[in-house]
């Protein structure tokens, strides 16, 4: 009798989006065993690699979900780009990935400096899709580049970030040290924002928005001072403005601190990224049909706990009584709390000593291998 494996993952990031996995993965089960009925699913906790899932699971030949808008744009740093967003056919909606236009991804490692680093561009493609009719944004928000907690966005929508002499301050989130006034865009107010977070982290603090992923951005020791100082002040000026205490909010450090500055000033709903995409995928109810789940993420590490993909597909797996293997790049601690959250077992790709280049190199080979052997050992067992 044939398995029926489902595998649900996200991308390694700068190695192989989630639909190259998931091939990588179901060749590897195949080689171990060519009876086993895979079906792949691609999957992101709400940021990158989004719209490939809206993509995948709302359209058919039959009835399109909805469809790819590409427009111009700038990267973090201001350079002109094309990005890309999904609009819904069903309703007057778009879900924007922030990474598609202020991705890490899109700046060179030499030049990431998340003091100069800015959301413009995302706001830029959020303007097109208002412009094109959308009265519902849902922001997905993950693999950020930027530590300015939105301030780009509202500059691109029309917003006004002054300096105490009434002079627009540069963007970048070191920037908003001198935030002296903030004139919110114009002609918002029928807009419904939904930001789907991959976090939990407050905006500011120890386990906030810079001190917690400034490092990954190229922020140094200096930098993460300066970078606290200023999302500390812009989160004072939205409390003097707006009323609306954003510091400590869960999810409110999501993207450095983007899912903060539009709740404070959208009243932008802050919600799980992967719940979202589970309902509108149907998630759950092909975990229900399948024997075992096979799940990956380029690290599995303590921040995985917090709504990353791997970890939430393992919960639902433990709620249906389904075994789930998890395949990583790299794990890291704490071991035994992956497996209460419910991943049965977890494998590394690494077959050897090899540097992070070798291994990003060769990611789909080592998925590729690893999965024949322990499809190979998950075989033997159940036989």
């Amino acid at each position: 009798m044939s398995t029926k494996v489902l595998i649900v993952c996200d991308s390694f990031k700068e190695s192989l989006v989630a639909s190259d996995v998931a091939k990588a993965i179901a060749r590897g089960i195949g080689a171990a065993d060519a009876a086993a009925r895979c079906t792949l699913m691609p999957f992101s906790d709400g940021g990158e690699g989004a719209i490939e899932v809206l993509e995948q699971n709302l359209n058919t030949r039959s009835s399109p979900g909805g469809h790819r808008v590409t427009c111009s744009t700038q990267d973090a740093l201001g350079r002109p780009i094309s990005a890309e967003y999904f609009r819904f056919k069903q309703r007057p909606a778009a879900w924007i990935e922030l990474s598609a236009a202020s991705g890490i991804h899109l700046i060179e490692p030499e030049a990431r400096d998340p003091k100069i680093t800015s959301t413009y561009g995302t706001g830029l493609l959020i303007k097109h899709a208002i412009e094109q009719g959308a009265t519902e944004i849902i922001l997905g928000i993950g693999g950020s580049a930027t530590n300015d907690a939105g301030a780009g966005i509202i500059q691109a929508l029309g917003g006004k970030l002054l300096d105490e002499h009434g002079t627009e301050l540069t963007r970048g989130g070191a920037a908003l040290q001198g935030l002296a006034t903030l004139i919110p865009p114009e002609g918002l107010h029928s807009i419904k924002w939904q930001i789907a977070c991959d976090v939990n982290n407050p905006l500011v603090g120890v386990h906030g928005a810079s001190h917690t992923y400034g490092p990954q951005k190229g922020a140094s020791q200096n930098d993460i001072a300066c970078l606290e100082s200023a999302l500390t002040h812009f989160a004072q000026k939205i409390k003097d403005t707006h009323g609306v205490s954003i510091e400590t909010i869960a999810g409110g450090g999501a993207a450095g601190g983007t899912a903060a500055g539009l709740h404070g000033l959208f009243k932008a709903e802050l919600i799980s990224g992967f719940e979202l995409l589970c309902k509108m995928t149907s998630l759950e109810e092909k975990i229900k049909a399948c024997d075992v789940i096979i799940t990956a993420e380029g690290r599995i590490d303590h921040q995985s706990l917090t709504g990353k993909v791997p970890i939430s597909v393992a919960q639902l797996g433990k709620k249906h009584r389904k075994p789930v293997i998890g395949v990583a790049g790299s794990i890291e601690p704490p071991y035994q709390a992956y497996g209460k959250a419910g991943l049965s077992s977890l494998f590394s790709i690494q077959d050897g000593p090899m540097t992070l280049e070798d291994s990003k190199r060769n990611t789909a080979r080592l998925i590729e291998d690893t999965l024949y052997r322990v499809w190979s050992l998950y075989k033997s067992i159940r036989q």
